[in-house]
């Protein structure tokens, strides 16, 4: 048995630790076996391990999309000092392999070349500026013994990863389809626990509370909905991120400022989005340019038969199919977000014929599986890889 150790900076539980724990099983029968190193300030601890993920908290600084000189000063000071505990711990854990989760943060990979470790690196994510990106790309690519990416097009906004050959692997979100079936019963009760009558139309997100996730883009769409639909509510389906509790707090003003009043709400799911999600009528994502990857939220919408208003962001145009399972807005564009879901809002069969065509494309492309499959070929070609080097 492999063992696979993940390096995730991110504090908030998101789409990579989501990936460790949907995963865990199916690796372990191609004989790789998960493991994941979060930061000291990380919340997605508890819920790893709830998931049978061997977790292990480490001090782990990450860079941040900050003014703030101090936070910077802080990652640079840590930097080698937590390079150094990785190595330690690596050996301690008898890692065979290192994830490594974007590429602004080369820790792992150097924690791993150093020891003689396989890494794979990990693109999920398009958060990085651009500029970023090209600084660190050439080091990405000589500490890479494989790597994974979430979508094609994340790829072609990394430029020169394609330069790794057969050792890319483009992977999608990891989801357990027939988890998030739709079932009436559990729709009923959903609708239930978020306050949403049979007659209102729900619009529903899944989300951290952070930027990235444009949330406020949402707000204001909404308000332009309710003026053609009052019946049309709202739901964010999301917890906190302590690092962005300013932002939030403005987001709730424009939701006051809006008097959308209850008809706008912030839900904390805890793990339970499975069952939440199936309340929803219309789902909705409205997260800002350097955002997103390929995001899991999408596909496990689909899986529900949802249909999709999604803005164009990342490989989102991998999963939604314009027009068949939903529709592509531009980002930051709360008119157009708005127009989308105003017209699903209004039309139950087109609601219906999306979600039908989501349900299908889900089960068609996305199947557990074969991303498992894709995995292991992945961590396979980067041991070959590194014992070619040696």
């Amino acid at each position: 048995m492999n063992r696979v150790a993940a390096v995730i900076h991110g504090p908030a539980y998101g789409g990579a630790h989501n990936q460790l724990a949907i995963l865990r099983e199916p690796l372990e029968r191609r004989g790789f076996e998960l493991l994941a190193l979060v930061p000291e300030e990380s919340a997605a601890a508890a819920r790893l391990r709830s998931a049978g993920v061997e977790t292990h908290v480490v001090p782990l600084h990450r860079l941040r999309a900050t003014r703030d000189p101090r936070v910077q000063v802080a990652f640079a000071a840590r930097f080698w000092p937590e390079v150094r505990n990785l190595q330690k711990l690596l050996r301690t854990l008898r890692a065979d392999v290192v994830q490594s989760h974007g590429v602004t943060n080369p820790h792992a990979a150097i924690a791993a070349h150093s020891l003689g470790l396989a890494n794979v690196w990990q693109i999920f994510d398009t958060r990085a500026p651009m500029v970023l990106r090209k600084a660190f790309l050439p080091l990405v690519l000589r500490l890479s013994d494989g790597m994974s990416c979430w979508g094609r097009e994340l790829a072609l906004m990394h430029p020169g990863v394609d330069r790794l050959g057969n050792r890319l692997v483009y992977v999608f979100p990891p989801v357990e389809l027939d988890r998030f079936a739709p079932n009436s019963r559990a729709r009923v009760k959903a609708r239930a626990e978020l306050g949403v009558a049979e007659d209102e139309v729900l619009v529903g997100s899944v989300g951290v509370r952070n930027p990235q996730k444009g949330h406020e883009w949402l707000v204001r769409a909404a308000a332009q909905v309710r003026k053609a639909h009052p019946a049309a509510v709202f739901r964010v389906l999301g917890g906190p991120s302590p690092a962005h509790a300013k932002h939030m707090a403005a987001v709730k003003r424009e939701v006051s400022e809006m008097r959308l009043g209850d008809s706008f709400r912030f839900v904390d799911p805890g793990s339970r989005v499975v069952e939440l999600m199936q309340a929803f009528d219309v789902f909705a994502m409205t997260s800002v340019p350097r955002s997103e990857g390929m995001p899991t939220v999408i596909l496990e919408a689909m899986a529900c038969a949802k249909p999709v208003v999604a803005t164009d962001v990342g490989a989102t145009g991998e999963l939604v199919e314009e027009g068949i399972t939903g529709r592509l807005v531009a980002p930051l564009d709360a008119a157009s977000i708005a127009a989308q879901i105003t017209h699903l809002v209004g039309d139950e069969a087109l609601r219906a014929s999306y979600g039908g065509a989501g349900l299908a494309s889900a089960k068609r492309k996305f199947d557990l599986e074969t991303l498992a499959d894709l995995h292991a070929l992945t961590y396979r070609k980067a041991i070959e890889h590194r014992i070619s080097r040696i």
